[in-house]
């Protein structure tokens, strides 16, 4: 394909000067000079290279306040696009998106019970498919395309293992990398979601000094996706729930992992259900009318917006146990943002004010930005994926 010719013919001189407009553009030499600390011959040099290959494109004028008006450099974004994928617990996403972090098109479809491996990649093709003849695309504009799920996984072999409280059937030791490059006709990357959300909300940054960025979802599990120094922090096995099993009570419930007293078991959606069930069956009153075990946290969240006590009560006592595993990390690693995303927070305004206020609590000290769902949002997974594909086969 004509793109990874035009990388593979580059210098490394080439590639940090695209990798640095890829992340910051546009940019005018001066700023990329200061990024990359190159003399103004070898910028103008690589420059030339990748304009040639129609990588990146001038982009207008900088506003100046005297004298020549300095251009500015971005990344092309009409000649090379991008494939990205979410497969979480609850949902997919597709999304097609330009070197510019500029989505084009999406797509969501629930996992229910039947979205088996098979079907669920017949359905990301299918959707593939309708977004080329919508955009009016070929085939051979699509460069590649990455993919951000649950753990555990291998990254390297693309094979999802056995991941907890998955709903659909057969997500056992799943080739998920081959199955979806063998019916797409792509190259695939895989990695945690909780990793392609954090790379996303890293790529988003338009100051440098955001180099240590952690990303948390709160859902039916915890993920945390952690950048240190612009690099992927791994954890063990390659699981993005390690946060959530990290113990904040050492004689607490007790969690699937054999442990007790995880942060997933107080403020995830399970826990925040269990939780609230559990009240009523000891007699406290809901105005929800639904049957107890047919309660979801959509009807938690939603009761306790309309001032409901017990409801208030449970999005408190998950918020503040929440915070203090975020309280944890937040002591022990240099972290400068941390973006709190996930179902629970996008929807409960009640939730995260509790949650901001008890983590507010104890970090006077510390100099770090919290962010509400990231620039990107419900998208941060799949365009991480995606763009986290340049990184990994493109710019090594």
């Amino acid at each position: 394909m004509m793109l990874y010719n035009n990388i593979e013919n580059l210098t490394q001189d080439n590639k940090k000067v695209f990798e640095v407009i890829f992340r910051f553009g546009p940019l005018t030499k001066k700023n990329i000079i200061k990024y990359t600390n190159m003399k103004l011959t070898t910028l103008n040099r690589s420059m030339d290279t990748l304009i040639e290959h129609r990588l990146i494109v001038e982009e207008g004028e900088q506003e100046s306040t005297g004298g020549r008006k300095p251009t500015l450099f971005n990344v092309t974004s009409r000649e090379y696009f991008l494939l990205g994928i979410d497969i979480s617990r609850t949902y997919s996403k597709v999304i097609i998106t330009n070197l510019r972090k500029e989505i084009l098109y999406e797509e969501e479809f629930e996992m229910e019970q039947n979205m088996t491996p098979d079907t669920t990649v017949e359905k990301i093709n299918e959707i593939f498919q309708n977004s080329l003849a919508k955009l009016g695309f070929s085939k051979d504009k699509i460069i590649g395309g990455g993919l951000g799920t649950i753990g555990p996984l291998d990254s390297k072999k693309g094979i999802i293992f056995k991941p907890n409280n998955f709903y659909a059937k057969g997500w056992n030791n799943v080739s998920i990398k081959d199955m979806l490059e063998d019916k797409l006709k792509l190259q695939i990357i895989v990695n945690n979601g909780a990793n392609t959300a954090v790379y996303a909300e890293y790529l988003s940054s338009t100051v440098i000094e955001y180099n240590n960025i952690a990303h948390v979802n709160c859902g039916i599990g915890i993920r945390m996706g952690v950048m240190a120094n612009g690099n992927i922090i791994p954890t063990i096995n390659n699981s993005n729930d390690a946060f959530g099993h990290m113990v904040i009570n050492y004689d607490g419930e007790p969690c699937y992992c054999g442990k007790f007293g995880c942060v997933e078991c107080y403020a995830s959606i399970l826990a925040i259900e269990k939780r609230y069930k559990s009240y009523i069956k000891l007699g406290r009153n809901s105005v929800i009318t639904k049957n107890t075990k047919d309660i979801t946290y959509i009807d938690i969240i939603n009761v306790a917006e309309d001032g409901e006590i017990l409801a208030n009560e449970v999005l408190e006592f998950s918020a503040r146990l929440l915070a203090i595993g975020l309280k944890n990390y937040i002591t022990l690693v240099d972290t400068q943002k941390i973006v709190l995303s996930g179902p629970i927070i996008n929807t409960s305004n009640i939730f995260y004010n509790y949650l901001l206020k008890s983590i507010k609590e104890d970090i006077q000290d510390y100099n770090i930005v919290l962010v509400k769902g990231g620039k990107y949002k419900d998208n941060a997974i799949a365009l991480g994926a995606a763009q986290m594909f340049v990184k990994e086969k493109l710019l090594k």
